[in-house]
């Protein structure tokens, strides 16, 4: 198998062999009030318990976080999609003749500064590979394979790294790359709901690496994928099929269960192969009460934005859950500072740089809605949007009521209306995200309905491709095709709840599908 297949290989891409940590510095600063990230009193109030109410789930501790070297962020450069061969090999010796550029080597003065430094460290890889000659060539291949939308010139999920002398790397595993959306047009949207087929794209790799592989290695093989699926994946608490799966799975399984996941949507670490989870917009942020579809952290100021990054790039994979570690090799003991033997858990940002990215998150705003249709039919459509009652969840001007909603199954503690804002009422969606999962709080957040034009799919799984097939009744139906995920093994599938706006005549859903797309 050849070490670049595009993110190297599933085994790469998920177990994530140790990455070198980096000694950086972290900026002291008397022009901005910088929040504390690893506050343990303040992680504690912001993350949502499991659902199981015998499981505590423990952070690393301030003093292990703070030993974490800090990540030193250099300048990324684009990744230039030409077929002419001299035009790359001079950009490329361009990029070779540049000087490294950490880009927090001076303090930044201002919340322009702030801003811009923001974007880099949202661009900024976790991971890294030598550039070779053939790199091109390969990731055109998987553009081709995995159908990547892919922009007019550049391709925007990695970046090129400089960050010694004369030497290009390829940085992938930013934020940038599962949080940049390419439009029809080849228009990209920083921070939008991403399209990157991350799977799909490890489902080929594996798939290729498998094909080549001696029968005498076939039992290895299996092992290592089902071990890097597990720290990624196992809730060992939970009863569920889909995790006790996860124990005896084979490696042709895991690969058609990640072949089977479209772009925009994800099997995120703490999910599951059958109950992935969309891709958050971003844009908006700000006003959002809570992270994860499943509510899991909440969101009440940049500190929070700053602990929610610093989980999420990967250091919850360090979480003890009643003493089930999912990095640690034998699932149990804390790895060694600096030494974690999975991406993002040898070191961490510096408090500025998650600081400067939080602001950046908080600038991002939409692009301008290209979309135009009659001021008749969209008023007609508001009309409707607020006769079918859907205003007590999406609430003006957010489109959102900022809430919790129990899913069935669940039953939240008297203790939990004290602390979480709860609409007590579920929609009846699929529950399994957040009931048989590592992300499982016993609820959805109520989504904002700001954007969807540039949207898709639809629902916390993505199992909806359009609004139009959202508002559909046929999807209620057992025989129903997903538009958008479908479980590798199920032929049909019904995509049941959220039942509003379905009994309206045909005009009035045409009138309310262009009013959500002005929004």
């Amino acid at each position: 198998m050849k070490r670049r297949t595009l993110l190297r290989s599933t085994a790469l891409s998920v177990i994530a062999v140790s990455t070198a940590a980096i000694l950086g510095f972290q900026l002291k600063s008397a022009s901005f009030d910088i929040p504390k990230t690893w506050d343990i009193a303040e992680i504690t109030k912001f993350m949502l318990p499991p659902t199981d109410a015998a499981v505590s789930v423990t952070p690393i501790s301030e003093e292990y976080y703070y030993k974490l070297p800090e990540r030193k962020i250099f300048k990324s450069y684009p990744i230039l999609l030409t077929d002419d061969t001299e035009a790359n090999r001079k950009y490329i010796d361009s990029l070779k003749s540049l000087d490294p550029v950490d880009i927090f080597q001076n303090e930044p003065k201002t919340e322009q500064d702030l801003i811009r430094l923001g974007e880099e460290v949202f661009s900024a890889p976790l991971a890294t590979f030598d550039y070779s000659d053939s790199f091109l060539t390969e990731l055109k291949a998987s553009i081709k394979n995995a159908e990547i939308p892919i922009s007019k010139k550049t391709f925007p999920y990695y970046s090129y790294v400089v960050d010694e002398k004369s030497k290009i790397k390829v940085g992938v595993f930013s934020c940038a790359m599962c949080h940049t959306r390419v439009m029809p047009d080849g228009t990209t949207i920083k921070g939008a709901q991403g399209n990157f087929p991350l799977d799909k794209i490890d489902g080929f790799g594996a798939e290729n690496a498998l094909k080549s592989l001696p029968k005498e290695k076939l039992k290895e093989f299996d092992e290592g994928m089902r071990a890097g699926r597990n720290m990624l994946q196992k809730a060992p608490w939970v009863s569920h099929s889909s995790q006790t799966e996860l124990d005896t799975i084979s490696a042709a399984r895991i690969i058609a269960y990640l072949k089977a996941i479209p772009s925009g949507v994800m099997i995120r670490h703490g999910s599951n192969y059958n109950q992935p989870t969309n891709i958050p917009d971003l844009i908006g942020i700000k006003d959002r009460k809570y992270l994860d579809y499943t509510g899991l952290m909440m969101h009440r100021n940049i500190g929070d934005i700053m602990r929610y990054a610093a989980f999420n790039q990967l250091l919850d994979m360090l979480n003890s859950y009643n003493g089930y570690i999912p990095a640690a090799t034998d699932f149990k003991t804390l790895p060694e500072v600096g030494k974690a033997p999975f991406l993002g858990c040898s070191d961490r940002y510096s408090e500025m740089q998650l600081y400067a990215l939080g602001k950046y998150l908080y600038s991002l705003k939409a692009p301008k809605n290209p979309n135009s249709f009659p001021p008749d039919l969209v008023k007609k459509g508001e009309l409707v949007f607020k006769r079918e009652g859907c205003v007590t969840c999406h609430t003006p001007p957010l489109y959102t009521n900022n809430k919790l909603t129990p899913v069935d199954g669940f039953t939240p503690p008297a203790s939990h209306y004290k602390s979480y804002d709860i609409f007590d009422v579920s929609v009846e969606t699929n529950p399994e995200l957040a009931l048989y999962t590592r992300r499982g709080t016993g609820y959805y957040k109520v989504p904002s309905l700001l954007g969807v034009w540039y949207r898709s799919p639809f629902g916390h799984s993505g199992n909806v491709a359009t609004l139009e097939d959202w508002l559909d009744k046929r999807r209620l139906d057992d025989d129903y095709v997903p538009t958008g995920f479908k479980p590798a093994f199920a032929k049909t599938m019904a995509i049941k709840g959220h039942e509003f706006g379905m009994d309206i005549t045909k005009e009035e859903k045409t009138a309310l599908i262009a009013f959500l797309k002005t929004l």
